[in-house]
């Protein structure tokens, strides 16, 4: 999503819209999540949530905890370059903030070289892994309010000078988000836990087939206990997609109408066996006339002319540095408003098709393709990258009290139990679904700091809660959450893949009279159940594993009648293990502290039968599972 959509999407969405409480009861209700926290008592602990995004407001009570130490292991600054060269710093660009560092800023008052000041970034962290404290009750937590969490700034929004804060440029380069997962990569080895990452931008436009360069860098991040994230976009709702295919010497007219000022840009992918010709007829003035096709997949060519800025790159030279072979288009036009015509002539034809894109070109804009028109397909490109997760959003509640005590109400988008009108769909253009799951995110509720763009809007803030809390929109709204449920999941196993949770999730996931028959382009296989999720991810679990010898700690005899002893080897003053029983179908049963290096248990008033047993060790992050037996 690009940073204008961003802008558009507050002042547009946000300043009208609805919400109940959405990172509230209403949300865990929706998601079944209030059912794990009563059943399993998860919260994320000993996992990682990692935010690609436009950084954290690392003083709001969400990520400190009750001894007002961070929640937030590292900050990643990458537009900073203050700490491009220090030795604990290997990339080569931006800063990198320690949790020991970020501890001493907020015991000085001293601010570090890092924020988020349009608020984005704060508030998906905040829906993701917040834990609410800012008011009694929490009542806007986020779904992992016990993680650890990562943040990693990559970009900024442009937005204007507001009320009493000055207005910031926009700022994109897409080089650092390779460098992003590596860092949360090699941080989670560090750390020995498991990481849930969410790269939380993404807009129409690039192969789509996941080839591209960054598509290949977030498929390579994958691992055992390493799971990405990325929401499908904010671009559904509007004929933004074209394709056809040439004959040899053939001609495709391909119309569209540029219905807004500003730049619009024009994208074609098509094989690099063929070669298109290419030619612009204006609304108004002279036509372009025949521009350079380069000869061969290494050479590029690009033209200049009033309005129109023209690039056409062979399958070796293009923008993406994709490896799927094909030549691309790339027009960019920032002159007259009106219908335009590009004619594609088929000098050389081997396969002869082409897919087509246009950005910006949604629900509330008025650019859009004429003829040749795609359906669906407007997934984004980092969310066509394999071996991740691509969540879409729908509608569930759009009524809310503002700061002020006034009821809200906000329609338009999308009947409740909908698609999100803005909704980007699949598949992807290799024939993939695109999307894996729905979820809630209209209207989402998330952190919210003073001095920020988003605090400049009372009417987005919630009641009661002192500015600290308002609305987050669109898929940025609804990854997040899924982020969190995800991160339960591997709380629960953590040595789960990508494919592992994939599967959970789609054999879990509902469908209604909304969703119709699943899978599907639109909704992917449903929308989430967390409860269902968290339910099949102890079933993964073998009741065999004997990891509690890892952790220092034993319990004699097993099998028991229910009476047994305890050794912990790796007691300490100050140190508390927690030690659980719960039954094969994950129900939690019995749960204590221990603070002994041994001891005595009794749970003879169990039925006669398997258990599991949990030990967490929550001070040093380790958690080990083995089987009970009961006779």
């Amino acid at each position: 999503m690009t940073p204008k959509h961003f802008l558009f999407l507050l002042l547009a969405f946000l300043s009208t819209r609805a919400f109940a409480q959405t990172q509230g009861d209403a949300l865990r209700a929706e998601t079944r999540l209030d059912q794990v926290y009563q059943q399993y008592n998860l919260d994320g602990s000993g996992t990682i949530v990692a935010m690609i995004e436009r950084g954290i407001d690392y003083t709001h009570p969400d990520f400190v905890d009750a001894d007002g130490k961070t929640r937030i292991a590292y900050i990643y600054d990458m537009i900073n370059p203050a700490g491009a060269n220090d030795p604990g710093n290997p990339y080569g660009v931006g800063t990198i903030f320690t949790r020991d560092q970020i501890d001493q800023a907020l015991s000085s008052g001293t601010l570090l070289g890092s924020t988020d000041r349009f608020g984005h970034g704060t508030a998906c962290t905040g829906i993701a892994a917040g834990d609410g404290s800012a008011m009694v009750g929490a009542p806007y937590r986020g779904a992992a309010p016990g993680a650890a969490i990562i943040s990693v700034k990559v970009t900024h929004d442009y937005f204007p000078a507001t009320g009493n804060i000055a207005g910031q440029a926009g700022f994109y380069n897409p080089a650092f988000l390779p460098i992003a997962l590596q860092f949360v990569k090699d941080k989670s080895i560090e750390l020995g836990l498991p990481v849930v990452a969410l790269l939380n931008l993404g807009s129409i436009g690039g192969p789509t087939d996941g080839s591209s360069e960054i598509s290949r860098a977030m498929e390579e991040f994958a691992g055992e206990g390493r799971v990405l994230i990325c929401g499908v976009g904010d671009d559904g709702g509007a004929a933004n997609r074209a394709a056809d295919t040439l004959a040899q010497g053939g001609t495709s007219e391909l119309q569209f109408r540029k219905g807004q000022a500003g730049n619009l840009r024009l994208e074609i992918w098509y094989s690099g066996d063929d070669r298109f010709g290419v030619s612009i007829v204006r609304p108004t003035g002279p036509a372009t006339g025949a521009l350079p096709t380069p000869a061969t997949n290494q050479t590029s060519s690009v033209q200049g002319t009033p309005g129109i800025t023209y690039y056409h790159r062979g399958s070796d030279q293009d923008f993406a540095n994709a490896d799927n072979g094909q030549r691309q288009i790339m027009v960019d036009f920032n002159g007259d408003t009106g219908v335009y015509k590009v004619f594609l002539a088929g000098n050389t034809i081997v396969d002869g098709s082409y897919f087509a894109s246009l950005n910006p070109s949604n629900f509330y804009s008025n650019n859009a393709f004429l003829n040749h028109l795609y359906e669906g397909a407007s997934i984004n490109d980092f969310a066509s990258a394999h071996n991740i997760l691509a969540p879409t959003d729908y509608v569930f509640d759009y009524t809310y009290v503002d700061l002020d005590g006034i009821p809200r109400s906000r329609s338009g988008q999308g009947a409740q139990g909908d698609l999100w009108i803005g909704s980007s769909e699949g598949p992807t253009l290799d024939g993939r679904l695109g999307v894996d799951i729905a979820v809630p995110g209209e209207l989402s509720i998330g952190a919210y700091s003073p001095d920020t763009y988003y605090s400049q809007f009372r009417f987005n803030m919630m009641q009661g809660s002192n500015g600290y809390y308002g609305l987050q929109n669109a898929v940025s709204g609804a990854a997040p959450t899924l982020v969190g449920v995800v991160a339960l999941m591997l709380q629960v196993n953590p040595a789960l893949s990508t494919e592992q949770i994939r599967t959970i999730l789609h054999q879990t996931a509902r469908s209604d009279a909304f969703t119709g028959a699943t899978p599907n382009p639109s909704w992917g296989y449903g929308k989430l159940d967390a409860f269902a999720a968290v339910q099949a991810t102890y079933a993964t679990l073998s009741i065999e594993n004997s990891s509690l010898e890892e952790l220092g700690f034993s319990v004699y005899p097993n099998p028991s009648d229910g009476k047994l002893s305890y050794a912990w080897q790796g007691s300490s003053p100050g140190y508390l293990l927690k030690l659980e029983i719960l039954d094969l179908s994950g129900k939690l049963l019995s749960s204590v502290y221990l603070n002994q290096s041994s001891g005595e248990l009794a749970y003879d008033r169990l039925p006669r039968g398997v258990y599991l047993l949990r030990v967490t060790d929550e001070a040093r992050n380790r958690q080990g599972i083995s089987k009970l037996v009961l006779n």
